[in-house]
């Protein structure tokens, strides 16, 4: 089957604005999975119970403690290697040419970031060359870039026939392994994908085969809602002007992005924030960027300092134009914490620093948090690796993460 693309989120490049430093940034068949573990039943509800009075002697240790480490159940499926290089993860993908040619690799991001996945024919690949497109919606063979292209035998998790994905130059990201592309939700929100940062897997299921609840409580995690800003069926997305107020925006029509977005607070102050595991925040890392409008409610508190030795530049999703983040620092005590279904915190983080992306003009159309008008948050790769793992499930439109 053909498998058509959304749109695209933008990547950027972050250099520090002092010394020069750079950082990545986002920016078929179906395999049988491993079977489902025995249900838990009331050994589950008894560890709940237990965590949750453990939580109790825990809570003023801070984010630092040392927890065990997570052990998913078999539940999630089955699974290939997840190479974590830097702060963000890989899928190795191996890729055909046109009427069964030759095969090649490359090594892919898996970015729930981004709704649109990409891939670089330029620079992606290896001495193996890169895989020939059946068919461009334009000549993306001279190097045009935004261009649609099928491509056959896209091989992740299984064959998945006929894919289309769009062209992008990732060569301009100063990171750490040659990255072929980006793997987003058009792929990643199809079935319940689980990122085993400690072990180096990412594992699928089917919503069918998918755990329980009781399941992953008992493994330690916690659900965090995302209804309405993350789903399999695309028509459960809630409008655009739901987050986005602005009468000149030109909402009408228009969703939000298929990304998962979950409450949190940082220093307190609540917000929306979209979990980024394609964001490198490895200059900083735990560093967190947010829009304008929470950033006026942590200033208006007094929970952020001014640090202009932290501000950074990044490159947009408009060729040539570089964006200044401007650098806060967090004041002592005050943290990101992840809100849970019913309103409990389901993990608490220390945050480094938040970094401002200012909504302008010329950036607009490149989308993301800076647009909103509700106060909003970019969450980046460190703190799922910090975490260890995260479960994300869009049929039920929740993310799991461990409890700590």
């Amino acid at each position: 089957m053909s498998h058509r693309l959304l749109g695209s989120a933008a990547l950027a490049v972050m250099v520090l604005a002092g010394p020069s430093a750079f950082v990545l940034a986002s920016c078929s068949d179906d395999p049988a999975a491993e079977g489902e573990g025995p249900d838990a039943g009331e050994d589950a509800r008894k560890r709940d119970r237990s965590l949750e009075e453990e939580e109790e002697e825990t809570k003023d240790a801070g984010p630092d403690v040392v927890v065990p480490p997570v052990i998913l159940p078999t539940c999630v499926g089955g699974s290939i290697p997840l190479d974590v290089t830097g702060v963000r993860a890989f899928v190795n993908i191996q890729m055909s040419a046109v009427d069964g040619g030759y095969a090649t690799r490359g090594d892919f991001v898996v970015d729930f970031g981004t709704i649109s996945s990409t891939v670089d024919l330029a620079h992606g690949f290896g001495d193996a060359g890169a895989p020939a497109p059946s068919t461009c919606g334009a000549d993306a063979g001279n190097g045009e870039l935004g261009v649609w292209c099928e491509f056959s035998g896209f091989d992740f998790f299984g064959d998945w026939g006929k894919v289309t994905l769009t062209t992008a130059d990732h060569s301009v990201l100063a990171g750490l392994k040659k990255q072929a592309g980006i793997l987003g939700t058009d792929f990643l929100a199809l079935n319940p994908f689980t990122l085993d940062f400690r072990q180096g897997r990412i594992h699928r299921s089917t919503a069918g085969a998918f755990c329980s609840d009781a399941q992953l409580l008992a493994a330690g995690l916690r659900p965090l809602p995302s209804q309405g800003f993350f789903a399999s069926d695309l028509s459960k997305l809630r409008p655009l002007s739901e987050v986005l107020t602005d009468p000149d925006a030109g909402t009408a029509n228009i969703t939000v992005p298929n990304v998962p977005t979950v409450p949190i607070t940082i220093a307190g102050e609540p917000a929306l924030a979209q979990l980024d595991t394609g964001y490198e925040d490895r200059i900083v890392r735990n560093s967190i960027n947010v829009n304008e409008a929470l950033l006026a409610r942590l200033v208006q508190q007094n929970k952020v300092t001014r640090a202009a030795t932290l501000d950074l530049f990044a490159t947009t999703c408009v060729p040539g134009l570089n964006e200044k983040l401007t650098g806060y620092i967090v004041q002592d005590g005050h943290d990101l914490e992840f809100v849970g279904e019913g309103g409990a915190a389901a993990r608490r983080a220390k945050v480094e620093a938040v970094y401002l992306k200012s909504r302008s003009a010329e950036t607009f159309k490149c989308g993301g948090v800076s647009t909103w008008t509700v106060p909003a948050a970019q969450v980046g790769a460190s703190f799922f690796i910090d975490a260890q793992a995260l479960v994300v499930d869009p049929a039920s439109s929740r993310v799991w993460i461990p409890k700590n």
